[in-house]
């Protein structure tokens, strides 16, 4: 009977140590796979659009003083050049106009703050996680890093929402005559 006790304690302590054991694998790898990477998703994206906005400032104020430059070389040049000049202004003005109708359209400092917010909410997370017994599921801790996911889907919602044209309105429904009736 004593060997069966200690038979099952030691069964017991085994059990506990495997689950401390799962506990531990579990946290070590959602920060590594879920948090870590997706923060470096997050990340790269935040820059990726930063540059992207800073690129596209810089080629509209390039065409821009392009287009400038080409006005002012108009008024001192005469004939054939002067035609030439004006030309060349205006194609530099319309290429900076579709540059910023493309940062516009794409919408590069938007995209910038969604995944700057998530960045950051993500990195708020995980200085909690990190702070976890790794001994035990924290499923609380799971539910937090997961709403950033949602917050982050959510905002996604709000900029299509927000980009979509208004409907328009309906046509007036005019009132029925009654005496067309008859």
């Amino acid at each position: 009977r004593e060997s069966l006790e200690k038979l099952f304690a030691a069964y017991e302590a085994r059990l506990v140590a495997d689950a401390a054991d799962r506990a531990r694998a579990f946290h070590r790898l959602y920060l590594r796979l879920r948090i870590d990477d997706q923060l470096r998703f997050y990340q790269a994206r935040r820059t990726e659009y930063a540059s992207a906005h800073r690129q596209a400032v810089i080629l509209r104020t390039a065409l821009l003083l392009g287009a400038a430059a080409a006005g002012v070389i108009t008024q001192s040049t005469n004939g054939t050049a002067r035609a030439a000049w004006a030309v060349a202004g205006a194609l530099l003005a319309a290429l900076a106009a579709a540059v910023t109708a493309f940062e516009t359209l794409v919408g590069f400092p938007q995209l910038e703050k969604i995944y700057g917010d998530a960045a950051r909410n993500l990195e708020e997370a995980k200085v909690d996680w990190e702070d976890v017994d790794p001994e035990r599921v924290p499923v609380e801790e799971v539910e937090r890093v997961e709403d950033v996911f949602r917050s982050e889907r959510g905002q996604w919602g709000q900029l299509v929402v927000k980009s979509a044209a208004p409907a328009p309105p309906a046509p007036p429904v005019a009132p029925k005559d009654p005496s067309a009736a008859n």
